[in-house]
C-alpha cells in the first residue's frame, strides 16, 4: 500500500472549533503520547507529565496532540493544540504551569497565536537586514518600529524557492513575543509598506504510518547540515521537495543527497524515499 502524506490543515472555509494553542517550555516535558493499537497509532490524549495530565483530566475530555509545522523551527516540536472541553479556567490552569507551559491561548483549530504572514506590497521595501537586541531589522524604519513594539524576533520568506518574479517571494512568516491578532492591527495599520496579513496554520502530519509502522527513522530532525536515515529496507532513490511542491533534490546516492541537504536554506521539507521493492514513504524534514 503506497504510504501517503496527509496535511490536516484547516481551511478558512472549514467548520471552526475552539481550541487552545499551547506551547511548551521544554519539547520532551509534556509532549503528548501516541500509542500502537493494532497496527493504528493514535493520541491517548495525555502528556508524559503527571502536572499537565492532572489539568487535563480536571477539565474533562480534551484532544491533546502535536501542532506540526510552525514557521520558527525551534518551535516545532514544542508546538501543541488541545480542543475539545475548552473554558477560561483551563486556559488559567495552563498558563499557571510555567514550569512547564511556556504559553497557552485561544485560537481556532490549527492556528498559531505568536505567529503571522505578511505580505509586502513591494518585494524590496521590509526585507531583513540583520537583528538588534534580537529583534529583526528591514530596510524600513516604519516596519522597524512595529518589530520592537512587538517584539518580532523572526523574519523569513514564507516561500523561499519561488521563482524570480513569483508574487510568493512577497509574502514573510513572522514570529513574535505576543499577540499576533495585536501585531496583525499594527501591520494592516501601515498599508505604505503591508499590503496584506494571513493566519499561519500547522496540523497533524499523518500517513500510512497510521496503518503499519514507519519504514524508516530520520534524525535528527531537524538538522543542521546532514541526516542520518535508520531502514531494514533498500532505499532506490532519495527526493526532497519545498514547501511550493518543487522537487530540489532528486538522486539514488545518499552521499549525494548529504552533500545536497547541506546546501538548503533553513526551513520545511518533504523528504521521498523509493525502496527498491516499489514502496514509497514521505517524512517531514526540517532544516535549521
Amino acid at each position: 500500500m503506497k504510504k501517503l502524506l496527509l496535511l490536516l490543515l484547516i481551511s478558512n472555509f472549514a467548520f471552526s472549533q475552539n481550541a487552545i494553542d499551547v506551547r511548551l517550555v521544554d519539547e520532551n516535558v509534556g509532549r503528548p503520547i501516541y500509542v500502537w493499537d493494532e497496527n493504528y497509532i493514535h493520541s491517548t490524549n495525555t502528556s508524559n507529565d503527571d502536572g499537565l495530565n492532572a489539568i487535563l483530566t480536571a477539565y474533562g475530555f480534551l484532544s491533546y496532540e502535536d501542532n506540526n509545522f510552525h514557521p520558527y523551527p525551534p518551535f516545532m516540536s514544542k508546538t501543541k493544540q488541545l480542543r475539545g472541553n475548552i473554558s477560561q479556567g483551563l486556559l488559567d490552569a495552563l498558563n499557571a504551569y510555567s514550569s512547564v507551559i511556556a504559553f497557552a491561548r485561544f485560537t481556532d483549530n490549527y492556528e498559531y497565536t505568536d505567529a503571522t504572514m505578511i505580505k509586502l506590497l513591494n518585494v524590496n521595501t521590509g526585507i531583513p537586514i540583520g537583528t538588534s537586541n534580537n529583534i529583526v531589522v528591514t530596510n524600513d524604519a516604519g516596519l522597524n518600529a512595529i518589530f520592537e513594539n512587538f517584539h518580532v524576533f523572526f523574519y523569513a520568506k514564507a516561500y523561499p524557492s519561488a521563482p524570480v518574479g513569483n508574487p510568493l517571494l512577497n509574502y514573510y512568516n513572522a514570529v513574535c513575543d505576543c499577540d499576533k491578532n495585536l501585531l496583525n492591527t499594527a501591520l494592516l495599520n501601515y498599508p505604505a509598506v503591508v499590503q496584506a496579513v494571513e493566519s499561519v496554520q500547522g496540523g497533524v502530519m499523518l500517513s500510512n504510518s497510521q496503518f503499519e509502522k514507519p519504514k524508516a527513522v530520520i534524525s535528527p530532525n531537524p538538522f543542521s547540515s546532514n541526516f542520518n536515515i535508520e531502514t531494514e529496507q533498500t532505499i532506490a532513490n532519495y527526493s526532497i521537495i519545498d514547501i511550493t511542491g518543487k522537487t530540489i533534490v532528486s538522486t539514488s546516492s545518499k552521499a549525494a543527497l548529504d552533500n545536497q541537504s547541506s546546501q538548503l536554506s533553513t526551513g520545511m521539507y518533504i523528504l521521498n524515499l523509493d525502496f527498491d521493492n516499489g514502496q514509497k514513504a514521505n517524512y517531514k524534514l526540517v532544516k535549521k
